[in-house]
């Protein structure tokens, strides 16, 4: 199957998502980063990212989770400024 170009593209912003997710987790696991909001800022951008990889593929199961994890994110980053 011949990829379009739309699929390469959002392929790439699920890719980029997979590794702030796991990347901002191990980083902040092993201490590279002691900031949590960094870690949660990774997070959010992350999840959004295999978010709309997900959504586009109608693949429901990373949808709810991602989004969940957006979620929490976004309420960590709010409640840490405020």
């Amino acid at each position: 199957m011949k990829k379009t170009r739309n699929s390469i593209i959002l392929d790439a912003i699920g890719w980029a998502g997979t590794v702030l997710v796991i990347g901002g987790y191990g980083a902040y696991a092993i201490g590279l980063i002691s900031d949590a909001v960094i870690y949660h800022i990774f997070n959010l951008f992350g999840s959004i990212g295999v978010l709309v990889l997900s959504t586009y593929r109608r693949i429901w199961q990373p949808v709810v989770i991602n989004g969940c994890f957006a979620l929490f994110a976004l309420i960590a980053i709010i409640r840490h400024y405020l």
